[in-house]
């Protein structure tokens, strides 16, 4: 096709009027003008329609001025200049190519990095919940190792050999002591709440693991006491019901779960009454 349209330009030269006259120069420039329009369209995208009329249009123009040096010159370097300009278009296309790809790039680094960086926070907060988890339960371990070693006011603690099995499971979590009317299972109230009726972590935690060992037993009835508080009995009644709503949330049955007064406690304790427990068969 290329060709067809050199030979096309090359009769159009011929059968001007005048070219017999116009002199070599010129119609050398002209035939290079050709192969540099030739040339530029078979090494680069496709020449805009607009472009390449005007281009055309100055080739006929330097045909047709073929006689007229002074003209043919001017014909000319209005062809340089479209030319020169499609260069420069295309040299702007491929920037603009090139920065497009680039930003693309970008763009997916920035989201591989924003990935990146949820799992690393995802991975941080597992690690730092894993180590406080683990620094509750040493806290935990210790405390329970301290109440075990100091003897809570009021409360005299029997030998495991008289008490249910399930009371040596107990004593790792609260001061346990059977007596005629049950089993006592009796816990600093400042070991479970955070606050005047919220309980804190470790007491929750506590809680849940004294509730999996209380399941074994079969007490017709666990009466929640509380000592009475400083701050007020209603307090103390408080702090006794999230103490039974925790245990029935932890699978301690409702039925056999009451509140009782904590009048006699020793100040500043909880105690759980496991009345008739004995070990689950």
């Amino acid at each position: 096709m290329m060709r067809a349209r050199h030979l096309i330009a090359v009769a159009l030269l011929l059968a001007l009027p005048g070219i017999a006259v116009a002199d070599i120069a010129t119609s050398q420039a002209l035939q290079q003008a050709l192969q540099r329009l030739e040339k530029a369209q078979r090494s680069g995208p496709p020449i805009p329609p607009a472009t390449l009329f005007g281009l055309h249009s100055s080739l006929r123009m330097m045909t047709r001025d073929q006689v007229n040096p002074v003209l043919f010159q001017v014909d000319r370097a209005i062809f340089n200049a479209r030319l020169a300009g499609l260069r420069e278009q295309r040299q702007q296309v491929t920037g603009q190519n090139r920065l497009n790809g680039l930003r693309h790039q970008v763009q997916s680094l920035t989201r591989q990095y924003q990935a990146l960086q949820n799992e690393y926070g995802k991975l941080r907060e597992q690690l730092a919940n894993k180590t406080m988890s683990g620094a509750r339960i040493q806290h935990l371990q210790a405390e329970i190792q301290q109440q075990g070693a100091i003897p809570i006011p009021g409360v005299t603690a029997t030998p495991l050999t008289t008490q249910p099995g399930y009371s040596k499971a107990l004593t790792v979590y609260a001061q346990v002591r059977a007596a005629s009317d049950g089993v006592h299972v009796t816990m600093p109230v400042n070991s479970l709440f955070s606050s005047n009726t919220r309980l804190s972590t470790s007491g929750t935690q506590r809680l849940q693991a004294i509730s999996g060992i209380l399941k074994q037993t079969a007490a017709s009835e666990i009466l929640v006491r509380v000592a009475p508080q400083p701050l007020g009995a209603n307090v103390a009644t408080q702090r006794a019901e999230t103490i039974l709503r925790t245990l029935r949330h932890d699978g301690i049955p409702g039925t056999v779960l009451a509140l009782a007064t904590g009048l006699g406690l020793s100040s500043g304790t909880a105690e759980l009454l496991l009345v008739n427990a004995s070990p689950t068969p």
